[in-house]
């Protein structure tokens, strides 16, 4: 825009110095004396020419923005505001151990040397045995020994994990462990036979076989005899 105003204003100022040369000598001789050209107005063109193009380039400029800063009111603690610090007390509390003493469970053996006393999880009670102690065999006899046992513990014996073997005393027996034919649950029987060889020597011969559970081994059973 401004350029254009500049274009315009150089214009009318060519424009007006070609007429001030051109109209002398196209006037005819006789005609009325042309009047004296003022070099004022020309000036004056041009300053009204310029205002012009002033008051456009200032109507074309946007406005300026002065950005007002508003303060923010400062807040002010009131006394009532200040933190009061909290205080907590834990306190130990002492414990006093009972006077009271412990009673370990008492084992009560079975009858028959069945080793562990009923109430424990795994315990017999041996109720008879075959054949009896101190029976005379001759040297080299066959023979079965057989127990007659009650489960008095409070587990059930199962047979796919528990068995009976020989555990110490004279060697005795041909097979050294057996396992259970059939579980046997709380309180109930079962017969368990092992075969035996008398030795070929006189004298007195004693065994010991227990049951196995796992890592659990329980109710001795025992057998004397003697060979003649």
């Amino acid at each position: 825009m401004i350029r254009r105003n500049y274009r315009i204003f150089s214009f009318l100022i060519v424009t007006a110095l070609i007429l001030a040369c051109a109209v002398p000598s196209f006037a005819p001789a006789n005609s009325t004396p042309v009047p004296v050209f003022d070099p004022n107005s020309v000036n004056t063109a041009i300053v009204l020419t310029a205002d012009a193009a002033a008051t456009q380039t200032a109507l074309m400029i946007p406005p300026t923005l002065t950005p007002t800063v508003t303060s923010l009111p400062t807040k002010t603690l009131l006394p009532s505001e200040t933190p009061t610090p909290t205080f907590i007390f834990i306190l130990a509390t002492s414990t006093v151990p009972s006077s009271t003493p412990t009673t370990a469970p008492t084992t009560i053996a079975t009858q028959g040397g069945g080793g562990s006393g009923s109430g424990s999880q795994f315990a017999c009670k041996v109720n008879s045995k075959s054949p009896a102690d101190d029976t005379g065999f001759a040297p080299g006899a066959d023979f079965d020994a057989s127990w007659q046992i009650t489960n008095t513990g409070t587990a059930r014996w199962d047979a796919n994990s528990a068995d009976y073997h020989y555990a110490s005393g004279d060697k005795i027996h041909q097979v050294s462990i057996y396992d259970f034919s059939n579980s046997v649950g709380v309180g109930k029987n079962t017969t368990l036979t092992a075969d035996m060889k008398a030795p070929a020597n006189p004298g007195t011969y004693s065994t010991i076989w227990k049951i196995s559970i796992g890592k659990s081994e329980f109710c001795t059973m025992r057998l004397k005899i003697i060979v003649q």
